[in-house]
């Protein structure tokens, strides 16, 4: 029998993940490409042994994909591995895998690999039954992806920001930068869709969808929806399941918003994008934020959606000419009353966000995604991956000089910056290759 030259190791639906849903969706454009076979994480062991010219691995932070990382930890280099990093920060992965399940060892020895001499220090506090998380209290400092990293021939990131932070610590592997891609969601007539969830037909609404988890931050935007005169508020569709007793109700009944926001329970997937083809305006704060791309912001904003997010992270890549960014902290209730109440009176704004959200979901189709991770499969496969990956080395050498340090090379203004040294070793200067994909200017082909 001949063995397909990737193999491809993801959850897929019906697991309920993002990560499921994003593999699904690349999978059906990517084997226009490539020739691949299929395996979920618990297989990943069976696809190192397979035959396979490389495999490619869909990781992201979940304990759900423990079984990956272990086997491409055992996999040792000896068939190249292509590690798509959803997350920057991998640590309750192996805190989820390791620690809670009393294997002390083996989560000190992953901290050790990620992390050096200060790993291995925090690793003997947890082998003495100290519980520190560091997960939660500092992730950008404790993200225990970079093992993970070092065992892969080339790694994928969806961002400028992951892309940055690999290249500050100098990992070795080639490091590309794919964004995210952008499915095409259900078509819904607009009044059809407000009709058959019961919304009202006249006022603007917004929606935020997904897990509600405080994270979310669902609480501050019900605290600026309250500071709008009723006139000025838009409706709020809370696209998720709300307990009874959560605190949120609490706050609708204290702000007197009764009128204005509706509490929707669980979705099931047909019925969130008829939500999202309802709304005008689609609001998704998150902090903390592990370095992860939000694929419901992605799609949301494919549907010409423009979108009111937290500034950090990943969002704030998102285009300004759609996205509306809120600090966290000091102004944050105020800011999102003030984008609120501005999509709410002027609907030339939300017309021309809406057209070029659906315009940058375009340009991140399956299709142009599956190409650029081809480019990458390919080159892997016939061992040019550290020349197509050119960039990040050259990103990673100017780092290694100090570039972007506070006090380097006169510079004293300057905090570190990943973010800018992967964009200025990446701008054509007749040094590096094309672009890897046409319309971004962060890695090659």
């Amino acid at each position: 029998m001949t063995v397909a030259p990737l193999g491809f190791v993801s959850p897929l639906p019906p697991v309920r993940s993002g990560i499921a849903d994003y593999s699904a969706d690349l999978l059906a454009a990517l084997r226009a490409e490539v020739e691949l076979e299929t395996y979920a994480p618990s297989e990943a062991a069976a696809a190192f042994r397979r035959g396979h010219g490389a495999v490619l691995l869909q990781v992201g932070n979940d304990p759900l994909h423990l079984p990956s990382v272990e086997a491409l930890r055992e996999n040792a280099g000896k068939v190249p591995a292509i590690l798509v990093l959803h997350d920057f920060s991998l640590h309750h992965l192996f805190a989820a895998g390791y620690l809670d399940a009393a294997r002390l060892e083996e989560y000190a020895r992953e901290l050790e690999r990620s992390h050096g001499a200060k790993g291995r220090a925090l690793g003997d506090r947890a082998r003495a039954g100290e519980r520190v998380p560091v997960w939660d209290l500092a992730p950008w400092d404790w993200p225990m992806s970079l093992g993970v990293v070092g065992d892969a021939a080339a790694v994928i990131v969806h961002s400028s920001l992951v892309r940055g932070a690999l290249l500050r610590r100098g990992v070795r592997a080639p490091v590309f930068e794919i964004p995210h891609l952008v499915a095409p969601a259900p078509e819904h007539d607009r009044a059809e869709a407000r009709a058959a969830l019961d919304l009202p037909l006249d006022r603007v609404v917004a929606a935020t969808l997904g897990i509600v988890t405080p994270a979310k931050r669902i609480g501050r935007l019900l605290e600026g929806l309250a500071l709008l005169p009723p006139a000025e508020r838009p409706f709020l569709v809370v696209g998720g399941a709300v307990a009874d007793d959560d605190p949120l109700r609490d706050i609708v009944r204290e702000h007197g918003l009764a009128g204005d926001v509706r509490f929707t329970g669980y979705l099931q997937e047909e019925d969130f994008w008829r939500l999202a083809r309802a709304a005008d305006v689609s609001v998704n704060l998150r902090f903390p934020t592990v370095g992860e791309t939000s694929g419901a912001v992605c799609r949301l904003a494919g549907t010409g959606l423009p979108v009111v997010v937290s500034d950090v992270g990943w969002f704030r890549e998102l285009p300004d000419s759609f996205a509306a960014k809120v600090p966290i902290g000091t102004g944050e209730v105020e800011t999102i009353a003030a984008v609120l109440g501005e999509l709410v009176r002027d609907e030339g704004m939300r017309r021309a966000r809406a057209a070029t959200a659906a315009a940058w979901g375009r340009d991140r189709s399956p299709a142009r995604i599956a190409a650029a991770y081809a480019r990458v499969v390919r080159a892997v496969l016939e061992g040019r991956a550290p020349t197509l990956a050119l960039p990040s080395r050259l990103a990673a050498a100017l780092s290694a000089v100090g570039a972007g340090r506070p006090g380097v090379h006169g510079s004293s203004e300057r905090g570190p910056d990943g973010t800018l040294v992967a964009a200025a070793a990446s701008r054509e200067v007749g040094v590096t290759p094309r672009p890897l994909v046409p319309f971004l200017t962060t890695e090659v082909a």
